[in-house]
């Protein structure tokens, strides 16, 4: 233990993020890790955070978002900071911040991303991150529509064998840069169209790395539980570590499929296959708009509009009425857009968490004018509604979900749990008040309960005037730990 510490976090309940029961004790950190645990009344330090009777975690792990370009165009990342998360896996759902397309090349999910332009390789983006200097700790994926986008010609064609080639060598040149895995986005284009073969040889150069793949897979509706079985059976093959994106089952007739899809999961478990998953704790999801959906779910929200800016935050049912046309009609003429759809089960919802391997992922879209409040309030929510009010969990149980289980899945070494050598990210929060405050209709209300957020040592909430931005670039690395999953 160091003589003098700069912080001791003193008189909280320490939960350590590994599942046991929480424990009183001081936190003492020194430079950018925790050096001791204890009894800490006595040891010299430069500053204290009085933490009676407050909950003292790791800083929780989102382990989907989409703020890849957010570093550069908001790197406050206050929908981050306020509601305790201190790591973020960027690269999702098939799209991601680099490689950049050739020229000419688009998808239409890259608009969920930002205005800024994609960079040239993943190198020169984690590059351009170190020196920007993010607040947060970031790790990120490769995205499959962004290798197609930049090998491809004709992104919506079956690839060459050059192509497929190409894609590959792109892959592990991101790996080796220190990109964690990739992502596919099967529903949307151009990642849809792609076949068996080809994501098998993607997934074949990151197994041979220790990388993983996680996917949105290509139906949450009515083919769901083929479509997580696709996916599954890719990991089966390959060998190659699979996380399945934001899990859930998708219309009103779909509801309860989950059992089916959890009991597959479990058998790839069985079978060897290192799976896990994640959700984000709303019924209503959130993606571009898709005028094929429109006259299916009747409960849209329009999020954004680049014809119709004035729309944002609309139900696309009112707006098709003004207009006197159809709902896909009204969609149509919104494109490009953005929209919440409310297709999900909050019980179903509740089911998928509950899962030993399911985390918690935001989702979050920040360049959503109107964005789904998964974006500021994904964490409290599940330690409020989900914890606190619902007992789906113990909160022990709930704050591993969020902090050493990703951890573990991700290859974050000596992250999300609170232990001597380990680098000091943690919460303080209050377990009795803390709460999302974000809703449909005031989507970026920061959240209530949480007291002080530190990554790598370093205060990021409350937000401090002129303070560093402490976080990193986090590489995947095997993690050894003792949370069994």
């Amino acid at each position: 233990m160091q003589d003098n510490l700069d912080l001791v976090i003193e008189g909280g309940w320490v939960i350590d993020g590994l599942g046991g029961p929480r424990r009183r004790a001081d936190v003492g950190i020194h430079a950018e890790r925790i050096a001791a645990i204890g009894d800490l009344s006595a040891t010299p330090a430069a500053r204290r955070i009085d933490a009676t009777g407050k909950i003292v975690a790791p800083g929780f792990i989102d382990t989907h978002g989409h703020d890849d370009l957010m570093f550069v165009e908001k790197p406050g990342l206050e929908w981050k900071t306020s509601q305790g998360i201190t790591s973020v896996v960027v690269g999702n759902c098939g799209i991601s911040g680099a490689p950049a397309p050739l020229p000419g090349n688009t998808a239409a999910a890259l608009a969920l991303l930002g205005e800024t332009p994609l960079f040239g390789d993943m190198a020169e983006y984690l590059a351009a991150l170190q020196v920007q200097q993010p607040m947060i700790n970031v790790a990120a994926l490769v995205g499959h529509a962004n290798l197609r986008l930049a090998v491809m010609r004709e992104p919506a064609a079956q690839p060459t064998e050059a192509e497929q080639q190409a894609m590959q060598q792109m892959l592990a040149q991101a790996l080796d840069a220190g990109a964690v895995g990739f992502s596919t986005g099967l529903a949307y284009q151009p990642g849809g169209v792609a076949g068996q073969d080809e994501l098998d040889g993607l997934a074949q150069v990151a197994a041979a790395r220790g990388a993983l793949h996680t996917s949105h897979i290509r139906n949450e509706g009515d083919a769901v539980e083929e479509a997580v079985d696709e996916v599954l059976s890719i990991g089966r093959r390959t060998g190659c570590a699979t996380v399945l994106s934001h899990h859930k089952c998708m219309m009103p007739h779909n509801w309860g499929k989950s059992r089916a899809t959890l009991a597959n999961i479990d058998r790839a478990r069985a079978d060897g296959v290192d799976v896990a998953l994640d959700i984000y704790p709303y019924p209503g999801s959130s993606t571009i708009l898709i005028p094929e959906r429109a006259e299916l779910i009747d409960d849209i929200r329009i999020t954004w509009s680049t014809p119709h800016p004035e729309c944002g935050g609309r139900m696309l049912a009112d707006i098709a009425a003004q207009w006197g046309c159809d709902r896909a009609e009204a969609a149509r003429r919104l494109c490009p857009a953005g929209a919440i759809y409310f297709a999900m089960d909050e019980a179903e919802v509740h089911r998928i968490f509950q899962h030993e391997r399911c985390m918690v992922g935001s989702d979050g879209l920040p360049n959503d004018a109107h964005p789904h409040p998964r974006l500021w309030g994904s964490f409290t929510r599940v330690l409020g509604r989900y914890v606190r009010e619902a007992e789906l969990l113990t909160l022990e149980a709930a704050v591993a979900k969020m902090t050493a289980l990703p951890a573990r899945v991700f290859g974050l070494a000596d992250r999300g749990r609170l232990a001597v050598g380990a680098w000091a990210d943690v919460v303080v929060f209050d377990a009795d008040t803390v709460q999302d405050r974000a809703t449909w209709d005031a989507p970026t209300l920061a959240s209530a309960g949480i007291e002080h957020v530190l990554v790598n040592g370093c205060p990021v909430f409350p937000a401090l005037a002129g303070a560093q931005r402490p976080g990193r670039i986090l590489r995947r690395e095997p993690v050894a730990s003792d949370f069994s999953q």
